[in-house]
């Protein structure tokens, strides 16, 4: 059988190519022949190195490039490759898309979507809307003309029988049901490389600090400056925050800089942006906590990567993927609704007094690729 994919990998470096690849690897290993549908034909090997896989996969897929002009950017470059490529995507027995659909999409034969949290469901339920589009004139009238072209260009409805759904989480799942209404839908946690982190910390060997680490987008919908705000109210100097990710907005990341300047914490607080693979390795293998603040996150991989490094998550609690779908609303970890919260929480586990008891490290290895792909291969077989 014939799978086609569209994905451009390396565009936003981050879990979705791991899920992108894991999907991948699934289907090769079940003998289908896979084409990956892009306008960054390079992207897959950056990928496959960034995330340590065997750069070799590569030359198992039939990489067609679609050319799309770089300034058109996400989702609407993946529209432009579906519209452009649509009469090679009919003779495939299903076509594997991200997060959204595109129109011209309707024509295939077979459709999977695999949602860490689409578009779609932003303007229809006007939710998890970024906050650069929220709080200025300029961003609401960029997006509102967003909202208005991507209706044009994206599916609203995903109701039809040759669509097939999987959502990465409990909150996306809700959201998807809601704004889409799927006709089939069901629910895959995203991969995480469980086993290579846990190889990786017996290797490194590094003894844990009192230190509490952040591993994300660096922009304020993550609530990063919350862990600042509590590390002050912290009275054991000795402990320190990491704050390692993308930067994803240079004027928050001056705010976050200003911030530990006037709490007078510069010297307890260190700031990495655009963090290679080992050195957030490497951070989570030194850290006893792993602290991950954002307001709305659909799943959050980097929790379940702390867990398999030993670090006790501590998140915000509410309608969350950490707090639901990982930490089991309070089972493997911490949750915390405000600055002082965090605060308390952060002191008592470096002071390694927690209530936690249940084995992180099992729990993690509930999300581990193998166990993903063994899921992608029974949905295979259900819709194929």
């Amino acid at each position: 059988m014939k799978i086609a994919i569209l994905h451009n990998f390396a565009e936003h470096p981050g879990g979705g190519d791991l899920v992108a690849l894991d999907i991948i690897e699934a289907l090769l290993e079940k003998g289908y022949t896979v084409s990956l549908y892009t306008s960054l034909p390079e992207g897959i090997q950056k990928a496959l190195q960034y995330f340590g896989k065997n750069l070799k996969i590569a030359e198992n897929v039939i990489i067609r490039r679609v050319d799309v002009p770089r300034v058109i950017k996400h989702p609407y470059n993946i529209y432009l490759i579906t519209k452009k490529a649509l009469s090679e995507l009919m003779r495939h027995d299903l076509v594997i898309f991200f997060d959204d659909i595109p129109k011209p999409a309707q024509e295939l034969k077979k459709v999977l979507v695999y949602v860490h949290y689409p578009h779609a469901a932003r303007i229809i339920l006007n939710e998890l809307v970024p906050y650069r589009y929220r709080y200025s004139l300029r961003g609401k009238f960029i997006w509102k003309l967003h909202s208005l072209l991507f209706k044009q260009r994206f599916l609203m409805d995903w109701s039809k029988p040759s669509i097939f759904a999987i959502v990465n989480s409990t909150l996306t799942q809700d959201h998807v049901m809601k704004a889409l209404k799927p006709m089939y839908i069901t629910k895959i946690h995203p991969p995480v490389q469980v086993e290579q982190i846990i190889k990786y910390v017996k290797k490194a060997n590094i003894a844990k600090e009192n230190l509490v680490v952040y591993v994300g987008r660096i922009q304020p919908e993550k609530g990063i400056d919350d862990i600042i705000k509590a590390l002050a109210l912290v009275k054991n100097t000795s402990v320190r925050a990491r704050i390692t990710g993308f930067l994803f907005d240079k004027k928050y990341l001056k705010y976050l800089i200003s911030l530990t300047r006037s709490l007078g914490i510069e010297k307890r607080i260190e700031i990495i942006t655009n963090t290679t693979r080992e050195t957030i390795l490497e951070s989570l293998a030194r850290a006893k906590a792993l602290a991950h603040p954002a307001y709305y996150e659909p799943f959050g991989i980097v929790v379940v990567e702390g867990m398999a490094a030993g670090c006790i998550p501590i998140v915000r609690k509410g309608f969350n993927g950490p707090w639901i779908d990982i930490l089991e609303q309070g089972k493997y970890g911490y949750g915390f609704s405000s600055v002082m919260e965090l605060a308390n929480i952060i002191e008592q586990v470096l002071r390694e007094e927690t209530h936690i008891t249940n084995d992180l490290v099992s729990k993690a290895l509930e999300f581990d690729e193998q166990a993903f792909k063994g899921k992608i291969h029974v949905i295979l077989n259900s819709v194929l």
